[in-house]
């Protein structure tokens, strides 16, 4: 039988988290609903320039990877040849990413933006042209960046240095005397 791969911790530790979240917001609806609300403008008034530049980065790092001399890395060993032809395997990229969004928010989106948006007058022709360009954002290049970071992060150190398929992977010490793996005192393998 296999040894179970979860991390005690880190899976009780945001399980005890969630629930404490579950039961604030069940318990006292209308405080909970004020605090989260707060939280959120808080964080978007503080962190939105933060968020707004890391996506444009995100984007360079993604494009600089694809087009230099790392776009010619095998995704896998150096032998291997791919299972799909590389418009089939776009295509399946872009229903896995893009398939609940275009056939359910493609729509709703636009228009919750218009209902209510964040800068402009509700129903105007300025609330459209913001509701379009919060859903451009959202479905654009931009957001595929972020996809692609992340599943080029996955994908390397799975295929290429024989991790598991876990987010953690990316985030471990890499040292040529001592073997990746958690560190006993400092999140990340720090020293």
């Amino acid at each position: 039988m296999m040894k179970s791969q979860i991390n005690p911790r880190v899976f009780w530790g945001a399980s005890a988290i969630i629930a404490l979240l579950l039961a604030t917001t069940l318990a006292i609806p209308g405080t909970a609903d004020a605090a989260f609300k707060a939280a959120q403008s808080w964080a978007i008034d503080t962190f939105g320039w933060f968020y707004i530049a890391s996506v444009a980065v995100f984007l360079v790092v993604v494009l600089t990877l694809g087009f230099g001399p790392a776009g010619k890395l095998k995704l896998g060993p150096d032998d291997s040849e791919p299972d799909f032809p590389y418009l089939s395997w776009l295509a399946m990229l872009f229903a896995a990413g893009m398939g609940i969004g275009l056939m359910y928010f493609a729509v709703a989106e636009p228009i919750q933006h218009y209902i209510s948006p964040p800068e402009a007058k509700s129903g105007t022709i300025l609330a459209a042209r913001e509701a379009m360009a919060i859903t451009f954002h959202h479905y654009g290049v931009h957001a595929w960046a972020i996809y692609a970071l992340v599943g080029l992060s996955l994908a390397y150190f799975t295929y290429r240095k024989g991790m598991p398929l876990t987010l953690r992977s990316g985030c471990q010490r890499r040292s040529k005397t001592r073997p990746a793996g958690r560190s006993k005192s400092r999140p990340l393998g720090a020293r």
